[in-house]
């Protein structure tokens, strides 16, 4: 009886760690997933803020004939590469 019983509780032991296991192999599936959304987000963030930049850059040259002073130049990508929380907008 004793054979059985620890044999028993072997299996059981034996599915419980397979059962965490795979629970922590969908937990890291889903971790991988949640990354590669975050770097796909970050990749369009990057492609959509040089599309800004360069938009901006052409509505000034365009609205000031073409003349953009140095100092237009240092401030406007200062302006657009700070977030709303780094600029004290709520403060």
């Amino acid at each position: 009886m004793r054979k059985v019983s620890t044999v028993s509780e072997a299996i059981m032991a034996e599915e419980d760690e397979e059962g965490r296991l795979d629970r922590q192999i969908d937990e890291i599936d889903e971790q991988i997933e949640c990354y590669r959304r975050i770097e796909h987000l970050r990749n369009r963030k990057e492609v959509l803020h040089s599309t800004l930049m360069d938009v901006v850059k052409r509505k000034l040259r365009k609205h000031e004939g073409g003349d953009i002073g140095s100092d237009d130049e240092d401030i406007l990508p200062t302006m657009l590469t700070q977030s709303w929380r780094e600029k004290g907008v709520f403060l």
